[in-house]
C-alpha cells in the first residue's frame, strides 16, 4: 500500500493532493458504511433493561435434550444440574445425546441416572452425526410440544428452565435461549468473552423487542415443537438455524436476559480462536441460507424488515468494509505524506496486538470479532462436525 502511494507520488503534486483526498473520503464512507450497523445498536441499547420473564401459570410436560460429544463427566454435571431445577421432575422426560457412544461420557450419564426420579432416555450413535443431526434424529422421537436442547458444559440457576418455559406461554413466542454468563480458569479467555457478551446480549434483546432474533446462545434453547418441527442440519449453525426456522414459520425468536446460564469457556485463546472461527462460519452461512426470507418475508415481516438487514450487514459486509476502509485511509495519507500512512499502519498494528495481549475490553472483542468473520467468510468451511475443546 505504500509502495502504491509512493509510485503514485511521481504525479504533479496537485493530482496527488487531489487523489490523496479522494482515497481518505471514499475511505471514511466506507467506514462509516461499515460501523452503521454498530451505532445503529450502540444507540438503541444505551438505557435498555432486561425484560422480566412472567410467571409460569402451569408446568406443562417437557422433553430436555443434553448434547454430547466425549463431554465426559461433564455430562454428569449438568443432569445432576436439571434435577436440581426447582421444575417438576415428574413433568421432565431427559434424552441424553451421547453422540458417537463414547463410553466415559455414557458411564457418567448412567452414573446421573442410577436413581434419577425423571423419565430418561439415553441416544448413543455408534456413528458420530454432528450436533445438529442427532438434535434432529431425538426431536423426531418427541412427543411433547415443549423441548429444551442444552449442550453439557454449562449449568444453570435454580429458576431458568421455568423461565425459558413461562416465555414459551405467549402464543406468539416459538422459541427463546437462556443468557449466558462466561466462566473458566483462563481469565484471558472467560474476559474477551465477557466484554463481547456485555453488549452481545443486549442486542439481542433489543432484537426480541422489535420482534425476535436470530443470534441465540446455542448451549441452551427451548421452543415448540410446531413452531420448530426440524432443524436445517447441512449447512449453518444449529441455534441460528434453529432460529430462523422458527421465524420463517410465523413465531418470535426471542432472547431472555433474566435466564441465566454459566458456560465453560476454553482453556487456552488458541481452543477459543478455534471456536470463534466455527462459530463466525456457522452464523455467515445461517445468514446466506436464509436471506431469500427478506424478499418474501415469510412469517414475521417486521423481523425481515428491521432486524435481518441490520444483522446481515453487520456479519457478511461490515467486516470487509472495515479492511476496505482502512487500506483507502492508509494509500489517501501516505499520498500526502508517507509519514502519515505509516503513522496508521502501526497504529492498526498496535491495536492488532493489543486486541490479542489484552483482550478482555470491549475495542479487542470488536476488533477480534471482525477478524474472526473475516476468516469465517473467507473460509467458508460450512463447519458439521468439529473436535472436542478441552474447557
Amino acid at each position: 500500500m505504500i509502495v502504491f502511494a509512493a509510485s503514485l507520488s511521481v504525479l504533479p503534486a496537485q493530482a496527488v493532493d487531489h487523489a490523496g483526498i479522494l482515497l481518505i473520503l471514499c475511505g471514511l464512507g466506507i467506514g462509516c458504511a461499515a460501523v452503521y450497523p454498530y451505532i445503529s445498536y450502540l444507540l438503541a441499547i444505551r438505557r435498555l433493561s432486561v425484560v422480566a420473564s412472567p410467571e409460569l401459570r402451569e408446568f406443562p410436560s417437557i422433553s430436555v435434550v443434553v448434547n454430547a460429544y466425549m463431554e465426559g463427566d461433564l455430562v454428569r454435571t449438568r443432569i445432576e444440574d436439571i434435577l436440581r431445577a426447582d421444575y417438576p421432575t415428574g413433568k421432565i422426560t431427559l434424552y441424553v445425546i451421547n453422540d458417537g457412544a463414547d463410553p466415559t461420557t455414557s458411564a457418567a450419564a448412567k452414573k446421573a441416572l442410577g436413581n434419577s426420579p425423571v423419565k430418561a432416555v439415553i441416544i448413543e450413535p455408534s456413528q458420530r452425526f454432528g450436533k445438529t443431526k442427532c438434535q434432529n434424529l431425538v426431536l423426531s422421537r418427541i412427543t411433547d410440544e415443549i423441548v429444551i436442547f442444552t449442550d453439557a458444559d454449562i449449568t444453570t440457576k435454580p429458576d431458568t428452565l421455568t423461565k425459558l418455559v413461562a416465555r414459551l406461554q405467549d402464543t406468539e413466542i416459538g422459541a427463546v435461549c437462556a443468557d449466558l454468563i462466561p466462566i473458566g480458569s483462563s481469565r484471558r479467555v472467560a474476559g474477551l468473552e465477557e466484554a463481547y457478551r456485555s453488549v452481545y446480549g443486549k442486542m439481542c434483546e433489543h432484537d426480541s423487542k422489535i420482534d425476535s432474533t436470530y443470534n441465540f446462545n446455542g448451549p441452551l434453547i427451548a421452543f415448540k415443537k410446531s413452531a420448530v418441527p426440524h432443524i436445517e442440519e447441512t449447512i449453518g449453525a444449529d441455534d441460528a438455524n434453529l432460529a430462523l426456522a422458527c421465524i420463517a414459520n410465523g413465531y418470535r425468536a426471542v432472547y431472555a436476559g433474566d435466564a441465566v446460564a454459566y458456560e465453560l469457556q476454553p482453556m487456552s485463546f488458541s481452543s477459543q480462536y478455534y471456536q470463534k472461527i466455527r462459530r463466525a462460519d456457522g452464523l455467515v452461512n445461517s445468514t446466506r441460507l436464509y436471506s431469500h426470507a427478506i424478499c418474501s418475508q415469510t412469517g414475521r415481516p417486521v423481523f425481515w424488515r428491521c432486524v435481518f438487514p441490520l444483522r446481515r450487514w453487520m456479519l457478511l459486509y461490515s467486516p470487509v468494509l472495515f479492511v476496505v476502509s482502512v487500506v483507502l485511509l492508509m494509500v489517501g495519507l501516505s499520498l500526502w505524506s508517507t509519514t502519515y500512512g505509516v503513522a496508521l499502519l502501526l497504529f492498526v498494528i498496535f491495536v492488532l496486538l493489543f486486541s490479542v495481549a489484552k483482550s478482555d475490553n470491549l475495542l479487542s472483542s470488536f476488533t477480534l470479532n471482525q477478524i474472526y468473520l473475516i476468516i469465517g467468510l473467507a473460509k467458508r468451511k460450512n463447519i458439521q462436525l468439529w473436535d472436542r475443546i478441552e474447557k
